[in-house]
């Protein structure tokens, strides 16, 4: 890594630092998708510290969440490629009643080169549209015929990205990744309306930055940072996030 990159490395990740994070987070039952990688498995990890029952999801590897030896942990398999894929976390769900939803589960679509116009493979844009955005819809679908789910929902956060905002696009391609997030965003603020309005539920989508997961095993700033973060955010100002897509230090993002 040259110096220039190193130095723009330095004060990217130190922005984001922080000594001390409120986490007052704690005896709920929290569900956390795409758990397996990445900042769901951050979130899993750090949820069960701090005292709440989570529910977490994973599409093919459970391998990381089985190393976690906690007996507020439940997994469970859910492909939200599928939308005929999800009775095992319906009867999860009916067990329980879900406080938090950390939607976490994403994918890319495919290299930059395979995501230009001439290239688009139709099949997997279906797929990454239900991974991304439409599967969050079954889940509160789920949630809401449980009514007592409904009852406790607190808090939804969609895990979004910079690439969904329209008016900070100008760089075109990747049309599979950014349609998706774009979807997702829209779906965070329509429910945002809709589910705080029925049932006071805080919804929001948050852009996570060049984290370190699966899907970018390069990033700069570690998945346990980012965790630490979102976690901060809901203990500090819940309230005030509803309807919002924002970065890790709450700042707003145009949609």
């Amino acid at each position: 890594m040259g110096l220039r990159k190193k130095i723009k490395k330095f004060f990217y990740t130190r922005k984001f630092s922080k000594k001390d994070y409120l986490a007052n987070i704690n005896n709920k039952n929290i569900l956390i998708t795409g758990a397996n990688s990445g900042i769901g498995l951050a979130l899993t990890k750090k949820t069960l510290a701090l005292d709440n029952k989570v529910l977490a999801t994973y599409r093919e590897s459970s391998k990381n969440l089985e190393c976690i030896k906690n007996k507020n942990l439940t997994i469970v398999k859910y492909d939200q490629r599928n939308i005929h894929e999800f009775k095992d976390l319906e009867e999860k769900i009916k067990e329980t009643s879900i406080d938090l939803v950390f939607n976490c589960a994403g994918v890319f679509g495919g290299s930059f080169e395979d995501q230009q116009i001439e290239k688009l493979d139709f099949k997997k844009f279906q797929e990454v549209l239900m991974v991304n955005s439409f599967s969050i819809l079954k889940i509160m679908q789920i949630i809401l015929d449980d009514k007592s789910s409904t009852k406790n929902l607190e808090i939804l956060i969609n895990i979004s990205s910079d690439a969904g905002s329209i008016k900070l696009n100008n760089q075109g391609n990747a049309y599979i990744y950014r349609a998706s997030k774009t979807a997702l965003n829209s779906i965070t603020k329509n429910m945002s309306v809709d589910l705080n309005d029925r049932f006071k539920t805080i919804v929001f989508a948050i852009d996570p930055g060049n984290v370190q997961s699966g899907m970018n095993p390069g990033g700069q700033i570690k998945s346990e940072v980012c965790a630490n973060l979102i976690i901060d955010l809901i203990s500090s100002n819940a309230q005030s996030l509803n309807g919002k897509f924002i970065n890790l230090l709450g700042e707003e993002i145009p949609w």
